[in-house]
């Protein structure tokens, strides 16, 4: 279904139609928001629906998580704009999927670098430590915007299963995670092997990096067989094409 309607899986292929998947979020909200009574959204109102105040506003309708961490301003923003640019120089592919609007904001009393929420559609929460180099925020961004449009594609095309499954360890040893995260973290770590085969470093730190995600990507393979059976048509054919690209 995935394949078909959007062309790919965002950042993994360069055909995914990122445009026509946003229409299609922005419909379903619109929906949500206003009753599917066969009336036609206008285009400002489609727009307004990717807006990230009135994402949250519909994904309060199943699921409410209060946000309270502020947002990041001043010279943080400017640097998170830098990173941003770095990132579209080194995979130019990937401008139209970093150009969603989003909200940044501060991550505290937290031991992650950075954070995402599939309740918390399109913000995404970055620690102090992220702004202490620019690769370090280069990842951290790619890794939350790779999250950030997995839950696009969750509004309306499931990936995991609605039962609730089994849990899996992933090998960072993080404990708990669901099928469908198991997915995000082989996604993540596929988009980071792109970013850091190119992103400008010292080339020991960028060899340390890789071999670091080669192992991470090979130890997620290991899972997908037990996760399979908790995953959706879509999901599996996400895991079979993560696996293909992760298992080398």
């Amino acid at each position: 279904m995935i394949l078909n309607e959007f062309s790919g899986f965002p950042f993994i292929d360069d055909s995914f139609d990122s445009r026509r998947l946003l229409l299609a979020v922005a419909m379903l909200r619109w929906a949500r928001l206003n009753g599917f009574n066969g009336q036609r959204p206008s285009r400002s109102e489609l727009e307004d629906m990717v807006r990230p105040d009135r994402a949250r506003e519909v994904r309060a309708l199943d699921l409410r998580l209060d946000l309270t961490e502020a947002e990041i301003t001043g010279s943080r923003r400017r640097q998170v704009a830098d990173a941003v640019a770095l990132i579209c120089k080194c995979m130019p592919n990937w401008r139209a999927l970093l150009s969603v609007p989003v909200e940044f904001r501060r991550l505290t009393h937290s031991q992650a670098i950075s954070a995402s929420s599939f309740a918390w559609p399109q913000c995404i929460l970055l620690s102090d430590h992220c702004f202490e180099h620019d690769y370090v925020l280069a990842e951290q961004l790619v890794h939350e915007y790779s999250h950030q449009w997995l839950y696009f594609l969750e509004e309306g095309w499931p990936l995991q299963n609605h039962a609730e499954g089994a849990r899996f360890t992933l090998p960072s040893g993080t404990k708990g995670r669901s099928a469908s995260e198991l997915l995000g973290a082989m996604h993540v770590t596929a988009n980071l092997k792109e970013l850091w085969r190119v992103i400008p470093v010292q080339e020991n730190m960028r060899a340390a990096r890789l071999e670091h995600l080669a192992e991470y990507g090979r130890g997620c393979v290991s899972l997908v067989e037990a996760a399979t059976p908790y995953l959706t048509p879509d999901g599996q054919r996400l895991a079979e094409r993560l696996s293909g690209i992760l298992g080398n």
